[in-house]
């Protein structure tokens, strides 16, 4: 059975294993381009078929679950025929492209004589969305554009419904609009790009927790705005305080302090062993926010118990 265009497109991504950010569209051969670029009336413009794509280099984040994804969305634009020098095409093929989620900005350049050079900025997920009951919804960006669902290790946020309305409606390509994905967003690249690379072997962030955000359900130090779940040696969640989101217009607890005392919790328990919970947001008193529990042992009491979940 003949492959169509989108599924042979969409494989060879896969067996090349690696998205190109910057592609080369070949074109026609040399000569048929520069008689069309310097004779114009006699010659059309060479066509460059969209789906020969020679693919460059792949970011570090584009796991082959993402570039499955990401692929098979570009797909349906990257078949057919594009002129070399149609500039009505070429425009056509980037607004077509920029509808695209997961396309950030795009741009075609012309490499004489015989090709064009597409770059596709891509949006970077950084944070999965799921309903309270664990039901998935959708991936977003840094800004809190909401991409579409893929299995993937980002770090998780849950939205619990509140007064009995459903979670947040998806729609891909728009910003989600509940702020408690935004402001999980912020933290989970704040995570990424300053903590982490303070605090030698990291645990792994499994998920921000958002719920109080606002102090909207319960209010004091024993219940900050945000928490997150660090993953233990055995793979099971720690909570830790985090503090306020990252727009905050309070004070929070500057990233370098919240690192020091990971470290510090770290050298006591290696690899968070032995613990259910803990607080980043106390430099001198961390200590005594530590919850030791043997594996599988849970803790009724104490500051922290769930939150009273919205029904």
């Amino acid at each position: 059975m003949p492959m169509s265009a989108s599924n042979a497109w969409t494989i060879r991504a896969l067996v090349l294993g690696a998205f190109a950010v910057t592609v080369w569209l070949c074109g026609p051969s040399a000569m048929t381009a520069l008689a069309s670029r310097f004779a114009p009336s006699e010659h059309k413009s060479p066509p460059v078929e969209l789906d020969r794509v020679g693919f460059v280099e792949r970011p570090e984040w584009l796991t082959p679950p993402l570039l499955l994804a990401v692929s098979t969305a570009l797909s349906p634009w990257l078949s057919g025929q594009l002129g070399l020098l149609d500039d009505a095409e070429a425009r056509q093929l980037r607004e077509q492209l920029a509808t695209v989620p997961w396309v950030r900005e795009v741009l075609i350049e012309r490499q004489f004589p015989d090709r064009l050079r597409l770059r596709c900025g891509l949006r970077r997920p950084v944070l999965a969305v799921r309903a309270g009951d664990g039901t998935p919804l959708c991936l977003v960006d840094q800004g809190g554009v909401m991409l579409p669902w893929v299995d993937t290790e980002l770090p998780l946020v849950r939205l619990h419904a509140e007064g009995g309305r459903p979670s947040m409606t998806v729609v891909a390509g728009e910003r989600a609009p509940d702020r408690r994905v935004s402001a999980a967003a912020a933290i989970a690249v704040e995570w990424r790009e300053q903590l982490a690379p303070l605090v030698p072997q990291c645990p792994p962030l499994l998920e921000i927790d958002t719920t109080n955000l606002g102090e909207r359900w319960v209010q004091g130090p024993e219940y900050p705005e945000v928490r997150v779940l660090l993953g233990r040696g055995d793979g099971a969640p720690v909570v830790f305080g985090y503090g306020r989101p990252v727009d905050s217009p309070l004070p929070r607890v500057p990233v370098q302090v919240k690192a020091t005392v990971l470290g510090q919790v770290l050298a006591k328990h290696p690899r968070l062993d032995g613990l259910v919970a803990g607080d980043l947001r106390f430099a001198r008193r961390w200590a005594d926010y530590l919850q030791p529990r043997a594996p599988g042992v849970p803790d009724p009491n104490g500051p922290w118990k769930e939150l009273p979940l919205p029904r």
